[in-house]
């Protein structure tokens, strides 16, 4: 086992995994693999180097890279060494990526030969930036540096800046045991062990990419493919080269796979996988339905905030066909409440607020008590501003989330709910909902669509495949082509403003 000067039980288990796993592969890329002691080894050599520049407990830094071996080396260093990590997307604007470093106020940045030449020149001139891909050579450490609140209940050891839509992204504050707890419950539920073989496709930037798939992995002894992209083909010869068990992804990526597979003219070999799981954006059933034709297997569903993780899951075992719709059940440790708008519980079956706590929930969002005490009850509950209902069996559907609510005439109407329909249309590639201002009834159910190469626009035939499926409010009162669905760039969740910009110069 590699003592740290951490104190952080997740680094003392995976050690003990190590151990048990020396000569194993615990991770690979496109450049080169490491087996479960060259990463213990590789931890203790980049610890040592960070310790002799001056890196002290609670020291925080800044990494802006993609995956990578060395992400995952260098991100651990760090917590050996009793720092803490800031996880920033790559973006692709340098004043985003320079804004947010400047929030974390960093004593040194790790870049990529991607990021680096993003960085350079741009950051004050005492923060030393290290490449975490070369000879790993670390000058001293940044001074006069913002210190870490003393107040935090437990230490901190991740700022997880997340990748939403507004000017400047929350930075949540995550500790030890939140990691801990995630990584072994996720390994519990999903019945991880040392035989697993995931792709990390997913950034090691976010939480599901660094801690629900990557740590989990390696906790358990696994061996984890790190993939720079999320590309269809890049993802379908991993499969078949290292014969990968398990591939969780979002959404959209899973849906590009599918139509990969479908028009490719390869035959792929995806044999090997007995697990494909869902997050971070509502299911697509129809794509799933597509990607089951390959592999042979449903697709599974998570669910949780960054801010409160794990909650919602399926365990494969006990569930091998998700419910259509549900995100699955709540996992073990953690709870979960849905009330009202005025905090009062909802009755089963009933749409409300979902509001979580457990081990994962956070130490609040660095540099911001104002958002931090707005986002939780005085009970330590955290508001997911996610409407959801739980059925009679305690599966979990969201359905929607409160900012993104289209009030007609008195009544409510979630977006996802209807796009989820809408997608299901034989000719709609993707479709977004919107609110827009109706005089009479206060907003208008709007539905952007992108067709499939070849069809030709019917509104009257999708307004009537809605009408089946849907109640009579619900259904859009209008609808509109567009090319392409417009995500968000890091998400690639629908951005229902863009939609709403396109959509309000138009005429009725």
């Amino acid at each position: 086992m590699v003592a740290t000067a951490s104190q952080f039980i997740y680094l003392d288990e995976l050690a003990k995994t190590a151990a048990v796993n020396a000569d194993k592969c615990a991770i690979t890329d496109e450049t080169r693999s490491l087996t479960y002691r060259e990463l213990m080894d590789e931890i203790s050599e980049r610890w040592h180097a960070l310790a002799n520049a001056g890196l002290k407990q609670g020291d925080r830094v800044a990494i802006v890279a993609e995956n990578s071996v060395s992400y995952i080396v260098s991100v651990f260093a760090v917590w050996a060494a009793g720092g803490t990590v800031a996880t920033i997307f790559p973006s692709t604007t340098a004043s985003d990526v320079v804004t947010t470093v400047q929030d974390a106020d960093p004593v040194i940045v790790f870049t990529d030969k991607t990021t680096d030449p993003l960085l350079r020149g741009l950051l004050r001139a005492d923060l030393p930036v290290v490449r975490i891909d070369e000879d790993f050579i670390v000058g001293n450490v940044a001074k006069d540096v913002m210190p870490t609140p003393e107040a935090l209940i437990k230490p901190l050891k991740l700022i997880c800046y997340s990748s939403g839509t507004t000017s400047r992204p929350k930075a949540i504050m995550l500790s030890g045991d939140a990691l801990f707890n995630s990584a072994k419950t996720h390994g519990e539920v999903w019945g991880i062990n040392s035989d697993e073989v995931v792709i990390t496709c997913l950034p090691m930037a976010w939480l599901f990419g660094l801690t629900t798939v990557t740590m989990s992995t390696l906790l358990a002894g696994g061996t984890v493919v790190s993939l720079r992209r999320s590309k269809p083909e890049l993802i379908a010869q991993a499969i078949e080269k290292y014969k990968v068990t398990f591939l969780p992804a979002v959404a959209t990526v899973l849906a590009k796979l599918a139509h990969f597979l479908e028009t490719n003219e390869n035959t792929w070999n995806l044999s090997s996988l007995r697990l494909v799981l869902s997050g971070g954006e509502p299911r697509n059933e129809t794509a799933f339905n597509a990607l089951k034709v390959f592999t042979g297997l449903p697709v599974h569903d998570t669910y949780c905030a960054s801010e409160m993780f794990p909650l919602i899951t399926y365990n494969p075992v006990s569930d091998p066909y998700p419910r259509t719709g549900s995100a699955g059940k709540l996992v073990p440790r953690s709870e979960l409440r849905v009330v009202d708008k005025n905090g009062t519980d909802v009755n089963p079956g009933e749409i409300g607020e979902a509001l979580s706590r457990g081990p994962g929930l956070m130490l609040g969002y660095w540099n911001d008590p104002i958002l931090t005490q707005e986002s939780l009850t005085d009970d330590g509950w955290y508001k997911t501003k996610d409407l959801v209902r739980v059925d009679e069996d305690g599966y979990v559907y969201v359905v929607g989330r409160l900012s993104d609510m289209i009030i007609r005439g008195g009544s409510n109407v979630s977006p996802a709910e209807v796009e989820a329909v809408l997608d299901e249309y034989p000719e709609i590639a993707k479709s977004a909902v919107v609110g827009l201002p109706d005089p009479l009834y206060g907003e208008e159910v709007v539905a952007a669509v992108q067709l499939k190469n070849g069809f030709i626009f019917d509104p009257d035939a999708i307004k009537a495949f809605a009408s089946e499926r849907l109640p009579g409010y619900k259904v859009p009162t209008r609808y509109e082509v567009i090319p392409e669905v417009p995500q968000n760039a890091t998400t690639l969740k629908v951005n229902r403003a863009e939609v709403k910009q396109l959509l309000a110069g138009r005429s009725t």
